[in-house]
């Protein structure tokens, strides 16, 4: 539900981008009739503009509220869904033939009110607020981690606006609707993001690392228990958003090609940006390439979003690529940060396991990473290092420091995270409590793979709170996929928390 609400909310947006366009342009019209001095006139064209900035302001409101999880958006999602009714039915009164074509307009209305009739789950709101909060060190501002949304969504709309005067002097003419144009739109951005992910993983794959995973708005391919899987997400159409997953395959990689991997994105986005321009200012009017100012439009975005990507900010936790390269430059806690990842990633693609992590740069990074997604992953990282070398106590304290930094930042972790807390606390901590509120937590979020990692969690979980049938039943289910596992030292860990479990279950059963 989350994420349908976001998706409206950028549905919202453009609504609003659209209807404050028609207001000020029918504004200029009422200007010049202001000043031939027709009062019936001026009244009549006044209507249009006003009720348009009304629909501008609800729509902006509700865009702004409900991507910033605000409690209010939910009753300005439910005021703006409700334009999107009221809007068709009342043109249809007079027009019967009209409803047909505003059909969608209708369906986003009824999905809206849907979507918000449902109350707000957590405080979305503070959630949100710590996670565009800058963290010390990482290179990044309050002010720009607030501001970017709205100046790239600035900035493409003044790219729009931009080539659609350049495409009507030039007398390039479309023609072909308003949804037709839509489609070209989302066309544009998902090209312009598969070439910029595309630009991250062939560098990177020619330096000597391994893809992960690859997402390109909806489009989402990552490996998963050693096999690659693919989902579809309608969702994240509008969000234009983008990931590559590519590691490492040595614990020394040098520093110099992952920084060259992280700099392709842009450049390959700066490059074939320049390309289109040139191709679209240069053809003809009426050549093919043209197609109603698209290949302009890609030329001025991909312009745009490169710049953009460069600033150094972060939405969520993800931060830009600008962001990345400033850490990656730094001596710091974050150049210690990336040293790490880079190690935890070679662990999914070479023998190294958790007990060969640089635990010394792990704490480093962890002294001043102390709040957010990144900190908890560095305690969890110490957790798992010291649980492959043996050292229970270390491995347990680092556990209660992840759990400290998740209650303090309050993070909202994936479902599949949350099993490392449940095994943890079940068979690191012997804490029977602990280890069922994380199992609740997790439960609570419908999680949709019941992995290896799941059904660990589940033996282990059972076998604390003294179900041995079931926890042994559930290690079963765990060890036939945890065998099938690749060879490489992150599986192999898996294999060794596997027996360790065995063994605990073994000697309940001797015992009894």
């Amino acid at each position: 539900m989350h994420q349908l609400r976001r998706f409206l909310g950028g549905v919202f947006a453009i609504s609003a981008l659209i209807c404050g366009q028609i207001a000020l342009s029918h504004a200029f019209r009422v200007l010049g009739i202001f000043r031939r001095h027709d009062l019936f006139l001026n009244f009549r064209f006044l209507v249009v503009p006003v009720l348009f900035c009304v629909q501008a302001f609800i729509y902006g409101i509700a865009s702004w509220t409900v991507w910033k999880g605000k409690h209010s958006g939910r009753g300005w999602g439910i005021a703006a869904s409700s334009t999107y009714i009221l809007l068709p039915l009342s043109l249809s009164y007079f027009h019967h033939s009209l409803l047909r074509h505003l059909s969608v307009m209708l369906a986003i209305g009824i999905t809206g009110l849907i979507a918000f009739a449902r109350r707000y789950e957590t405080t979305d709101s503070t959630v949100q607020s710590k996670q565009i909060r800058k963290a010390p060190g990482d290179g990044t501002s309050t002010l720009l981690n607030q501001a970017a949304p709205l100046l790239g969504l600035a900035l493409s709309l003044e790219a729009i606006f931009l080539v659609n005067r350049w495409a009507k002097v030039k007398g390039i003419l479309e023609g072909r609707g308003r949804w037709h144009e839509i489609f070209s739109i989302l066309l544009v951005i998902l090209i312009i993001t598969t070439l910029h992910e595309l630009g991250h993983t062939g560098v990177g794959m020619a330096l000597g690392m391994k893809l992960r995973a690859f997402v390109a708005g909806p489009f989402q391919w990552r490996v998963r228990s050693g096999k690659w899987s693919f989902r579809f997400k309608p969702a994240e159409i509008l969000s234009g958003g983008g990931a590559t997953g590519v590691v490492p395959t040595t614990a020394d990689f040098p520093r110099s090609r992952y920084l060259a991997m992280v700099a392709a994105g842009p450049l390959i986005t700066l490059l074939t940006g320049s390309v289109a321009l040139m191709v679209a200012f240069r053809a003809e009017a009426t050549s093919a390439v043209q197609v109603g100012g698209c290949l302009a439009l890609f030329g001025a975005w991909s312009l745009g979003l490169c710049v953009l990507n460069l600033l150094p900010f972060k939405t969520g936790d993800t931060y830009s690529d600008g962001a990345n390269l400033y850490q990656l430059l730094s001596r710091g806690p974050w150049g210690d940060y990336h040293r790490v990842i880079a190690v935890v990633g070679a662990s999914l693609v070479t023998p190294l396991r958790p007990r060969d992590f640089d635990i010394g740069a792990i704490q480093r990074a962890a002294m001043g990473i102390t709040d957010g997604t990144q900190a908890l992953l560095l305690r969890l990282f110490a957790y798992l290092h010291f649980l492959d070398q043996g050292r229970i106590s270390d491995a347990a304290q680092a556990l209660r420091d992840a759990e400290c930094v998740y209650y303090s930042s309050a993070l909202d972790l994936p479902a599949e995270l949350h099993t490392e807390f449940v095994f943890g606390s079940a068979y690191v901590r012997r804490d029977a409590v602990s280890a069922r509120e994380w199992w609740n937590r997790m439960e609570a979020k419908k999680p949709t793979r019941f992995n290896e990692d799941y059904w660990r969690a589940y033996s282990a979980l059972s076998w604390i709170e003294g179900r041995t049938k079931e926890a042994k039943e559930a290690w079963d289910k765990c060890n036939v996929l945890v065998e099938q596992l690749p060879k490489a030292g992150a599986y192999d860990f898996d294999r060794y928390c596997s027996s360790l479990l065995r063994k605990a279950l073994d000697e309940v059963s001797v015992t009894r």
